[in-house]
């Protein structure tokens, strides 16, 4: 009986070492990938302008420490970022509004927002709702990280230039002693060509005649909304660089543009050239630089 039970238990435990012992153990899952965001150098934010009473409490309240002075300043309040601007101070017979906010990467872990201020005179003030200057102006924006700077940019609206009667040009004397003509003054883009199909990263390359400093190069869509935007060096008359974008999903029209800052942010000697975006044949998205 002894002998009986000894095989019995000598065949269950043989089996429950099968059953569980020898089970192939189950392969960890693999951690997943880190994805690459790319955001253009230079870009727009939407955002819209809220009553100043329907603003949180600490908005009116940092508004309320300053009411005395000419300010504009910045906060966030639970991931939503305030643009405050005094209207109490300003100059007589003129208002101010936000016209466009820019989000700019000088580097890849840190970006800063620029918001673009206009002082409007007094003809091309709403007259449909009169503006209560007691409250300052307030516009709100999100975007997917933490600001980590902001800056402002003012500027004044110019008067219109007085109507005068039209100068005749006197015609140029015809040079001496040759057929030579001198270089017109202004920019040209030599590449990308007019209705060119292009991919990221885009080369943009042209002249600067009579133009010293930097030349700004700018990438827009259809919808006129900047995709990239960098400054350029000009050396010897001419600049040369690349910009990078993220490629669209399908073809689409934009354009590349080249143009000079002068006083006051604004900016002049435009050029630009018609393109096709064409989607990348990559699965790996174009990384985008510091401008």
């Amino acid at each position: 009986m002894r002998k009986v039970t000894g095989l019995l238990c000598l065949s269950l435990a043989m089996l429950l070492l099968v059953s569980f012992g020898c089970s192939t153990a189950k392969k960890p899952e693999p951690a997943p990938k880190p994805q690459t965001i790319v955001v253009p150098d230079v870009s727009r934010i939407s955002f819209e302008t809220i009553d100043f009473d329907k603003a949180p409490e600490i908005v009116q309240s940092l508004a309320r420490t300053l009411k005395d002075s000419h300010f504009a300043t910045w906060t966030t309040v639970d991931n939503r970022n305030y643009v405050v601007v005094s209207q109490k101070n300003l100059p007589a017979g003129n208002g101010i509004q936000v016209t466009e906010i820019e989000r700019r990467i000088p580097a890849n872990d840190f970006d800063w927002v620029n918001v673009k201020l206009r002082y409007l005179a007094a003809a091309n003030l709403p007259t449909e709702k009169k503006i209560d200057t007691e409250k300052p102006l307030v516009v709100a924006f999100t975007v997917d990280r933490p600001v980590k700077a902001l800056g402002f940019e003012i500027e004044k609206e110019k008067a219109p230039a007085p109507i005068t009667a039209p100068i005749t040009p006197a015609k140029p004397a015809p040079p001496q002693g040759g057929t030579s003509q001198p270089a017109e003054k202004g920019l040209k883009l030599d590449s990308p060509k007019p209705g060119q199909q292009v991919k990221g990263p885009l080369q943009v390359s042209g002249t600067a005649n009579g133009i010293q400093g930097t030349v700004r190069v700018r990438l827009k869509d259809v919808t006129g909304s900047t995709l990239a935007e960098k400054p350029v060096s000009i050396q010897n008359g001419k600049f040369n660089t690349t910009i990078s974008f993220s490629s669209p999903v399908k073809e689409e029209k934009a354009s590349v543009e080249a143009f000079v800052v002068g006083e006051g942010g604004v900016e002049k000697d435009m050029i630009s050239v018609p393109v096709t975006l064409l989607p990348s044949t990559s699965t790996e998205p174009e990384t985008v630089g510091a401008p």
